[in-house]
């Protein structure tokens, strides 16, 4: 009975723990199928917001930017960012800036895994941060936070500083 127990307790920590990671294969799934529909569940839209507008802030009110670009247009900007299409380009945004190293499968140079690999790790009991498992840089990091006991929300994407150059 104790052993029984014990495998029971063994048994849900690893479902504790492995939560983000389950999470993050059904997010990481809808953004390669661009599935908006499955998306949409994993996503705290407030906080998201709030991050994007945090982000778009500090990148409109850099000196080369502020003369340019009025700070009017981060209203409309962010709502199109949080359109299902515009989560997805947000999901995808590390591919522009850095493509996935593909692995050779065999002699012939074909290549397998072309989807890309993440990393993820706890900052917190319930936050996690997930990016690109060979990235050089934080661009399209990702943070989940703890929904519930075992459900996640992705509440955070990192914005490259260079976005508005690159627009």
């Amino acid at each position: 009975m104790m052993l029984l127990a014990v495998v029971a307790l063994v048994a849900l920590a690893g479902l504790f723990y492995g939560s983000p990671y389950f999470t993050m294969n059904k997010i990481r799934t809808a953004t390669m199928d661009e599935d908006t529909q499955a998306l949409a569940p994993h996503i705290d839209q407030a906080q998201l917001r709030a991050s994007l507008g945090s982000q778009l802030q500090t990148l409109f009110s850099a000196p080369e930017v502020a003369e340019d670009i009025s700070p009017d247009v981060i209203a409309p900007l962010l709502d199109t960012m949080l359109m299902p299409e515009g989560i997805v380009a947000l999901m995808k945004l590390n591919d522009r800036y850095e493509k996935p190293i593909a692995k050779v499968s065999d002699i012939s140079g074909r290549k397998r895994n072309t989807k890309p690999e993440y990393k993820l790790h706890y900052t917190s009991w319930d936050s996690v941060v997930v990016q690109r498992a060979h990235s050089k840089s934080h661009i399209g990091e990702l943070t989940l936070t703890r929904d519930g006991v075992w459900g996640w929300k992705l509440t955070s994407v990192a914005l490259p500083r260079n976005l508005l150059a690159d627009a």
